[in-house]
């Protein structure tokens, strides 16, 4: 996500966390996105049957995707009008991303999953915000541990650690409790609400989940909202 200009230095990024986010009428493909304007620190649940366009909106947010027509921004920064570089750039510091699977990598411990985008962004004192993230999720006992060792719901905050630990002004969740069961589910919510609201971030969930687009105090269901 950038907008004028290659790159965003990293002062700008930080001002962009004070800021709300506006989406324009954005087109991807065939979809046709409503109008949505979110102040800061706002929590939205996205709904709708499968095929309506759900995570493709997530991936345009992020800067994944590039719509057709339309824009993206967050407070005074076009998404849409960025170069790929400068995208990348912005989605790396101000941008957190948790994903239906997960995509931990294997190989490495808690720890070296969440460090892992810290150091590909060039953010200073990596490790130590790695452990700062997995100790505000309760993970600091489980930090050597890799993927296969832990359990789905610290596989899960394992995830969120990594896509919080840069202290985003974005947090994109996507289907947060599909491999949780209601006990969990609800936990899960509970932690990214409150990590969210603690960094001050806007957040974002797709869900199926009734009780997860209930719990959020404003809802987009793109049943009604989007057009093919």
């Amino acid at each position: 996500m950038t907008a004028a200009g290659p790159s965003v230095s990293r002062g700008r990024a930080e001002r962009l966390r004070a800021v709300g986010l506006r989406v324009q009428h954005g087109r991807e493909v065939t979809l046709s996105y409503p109008d949505l304007d979110l102040p800061p620190g706002a929590q939205l649940a996205v709904t709708g049957p499968s095929g309506t366009g759900k995570t493709t909106l997530l991936h345009t947010l992020a800067g994944l995707l590039t719509p057709q027509s339309g824009e993206v921004r967050l407070g005074d920064f076009n998404v849409t009008a960025a170069s790929a570089a400068g995208r990348d750039l912005f989605r790396r510091r101000s941008v957190g991303y948790v994903f239906q699977d997960f995509h931990l990598m294997p190989g490495l411990s808690a720890l070296e999953n969440v460090e892992l985008g810290l150091r590909v962004a060039g953010t200073a004192n990596p490790r130590t915000l790695a452990e700062r993230a997995l100790a505000r999720l309760d993970l600091a006992h489980r930090r050597h541990h890799r993927p296969a060792q832990l359990s789905t719901g610290e596989r899960q905050r394992v995830a969120v650690a990594r896509a919080v630990a840069h202290g985003p002004a974005l947090l994109l969740v996507d289907e947060p409790t599909a491999h949780l069961d209601r006990d969990r589910a609800g936990a899960a919510l509970e932690l990214l609400q409150g990590t969210a609201s603690e960094l001050g971030a806007t957040l974002i969930v797709v869900t199926h989940d009734p009780l997860v687009a209930g719990a959020l105090p404003q809802r987009l269901d793109l049943s009604a909202g989007v057009r093919g």
